[in-house]
């Protein structure tokens, strides 16, 4: 059995395929998605205890594999592995060793494929009620050739570390990887209540990290700061303490017509 453990799913999805009519076509749609999560959450568990699982536990693989590319800027890579001895000076010596290869989808492709397999496992839209979405087998099979290239791989690997930091308005833990520090990058709490949005900033040999984004208010109960990085208008918002409700609303004014000048 390969590393992703995709074997199952993918016969069950050939299977579905070679019968070819619309109900099995939509059942390989979803042996195939079953695909696409298994591959994305392995590598993400990679990662290591550091990242606990319920940061990720309910997020679909685009967005998983977004965290991922936070943490390791490679992560959509394909990379192949050698060793060899080294001189006293670092220069190799002696025959390479084949460690093996590790594949993964593209962020684009992702995105892109697990969105379609999802619209046919769902009844039609009304918008698309005209003009369903056409589901052919073609289609289904080009995006099973990319799942066996990538499960085919038989490296999955970490190649960073990953630091936890409080989130300056809720505390929870937010994730930075040495990649990010030695950026300065940009992270975002994980929390849906919160998302407040930081800037990571190297001093010395270690780094700080400031609120950065939009401004805060406080909880009209407890005085907890709200983060506001996409408030809607009529949106309602928790405190990510304790959990009162708040409502936003904007307005606007109109100004006055500017004079005509006389010619």
């Amino acid at each position: 059995m390969g590393i992703y453990r995709v074997e199952e799913f993918l016969a069950r999805a050939k299977a579905f395929i070679a019968v070819g009519d619309e109900n099995s076509l939509r059942h390989a749609c979803l042996e195939l998605r079953f695909c696409l999560e298994s591959i994305v959450y392995r590598k993400l568990a990679d990662v290591g205890d550091q990242l606990p699982l319920a940061v990720y536990k309910t997020w679909q693989p685009p967005k998983a594999l977004k965290l991922l590319l936070s943490f390791e800027p490679r992560a959509d890579q394909d990379v192949s592995i050698s060793v060899c001895l080294n001189t006293a000076d670092g220069k190799p010596i002696g025959e390479w060793l084949d460690l093996g290869d590790y594949r993964m989808f593209s962020v684009s492709w992702l995105n892109k494929n697990y969105s379609k397999l999802g619209r046919f496992l769902h009844m039609t839209t009304l918008p698309e009620y005209e003009a369903p979405p056409e589901l052919t087998a073609s289609m289904i099979e080009e995006i099973v050739n990319e799942i066996e290239r990538v499960a085919s791989a038989d490296l999955v690997m970490s190649m960073n570390s990953v630091t936890a930091v409080p989130c300056t308005v809720c505390q929870s833990d937010m994730y930075a990887s040495h990649a990010q520090i030695e950026a300065e990058a940009a992270i975002e709490c994980y929390q849906e209540k919160c998302k407040a949005r930081h800037h990571i900033r190297k001093d010395g040999d270690g780094f700080t990290v400031d609120r950065t984004g939009l401004f805060s208010v406080p909880c009209r109960k407890c005085e907890q700061r709200l983060p506001l990085e996409s408030i809607k208008h009529d949106e309602v918002k928790e405190c990510v303490a304790c959990g009162h409700k708040h409502m936003f609303r904007w307005s606007y004014a109109s100004l006055p017509d500017a004079p005509v000048k006389a010619e």
